[in-house]
């Protein structure tokens, strides 16, 4: 169930910077569009990083590797 919940907060983050980004981009802020790609990037890589961070958790103790 959790992953589900994830999906969804990736995909609204993802329509968050891409609405963020087309509005600074038609005021002609080119600059602060690509940082706030970026940020939206950066905190979706965090939630991956942690999700992967789990995922090895449990493929150790299921192998028993340490």
């Amino acid at each position: 169930m959790g992953n589900i919940d994830l999906i969804f907060k990736i995909a609204g983050v993802g329509l968050l910077t891409a609405v963020l980004s087309t509005l600074l981009k038609e005021y002609k802020k080119d600059d602060y569009a690509i940082l706030a790609t970026l940020g939206g990037l950066t905190v979706v890589l965090f939630w991956v990083v942690q999700l992967m961070g789990t995922l090895f958790d449990q493929v150790k103790s299921v192998f028993k590797l340490f």
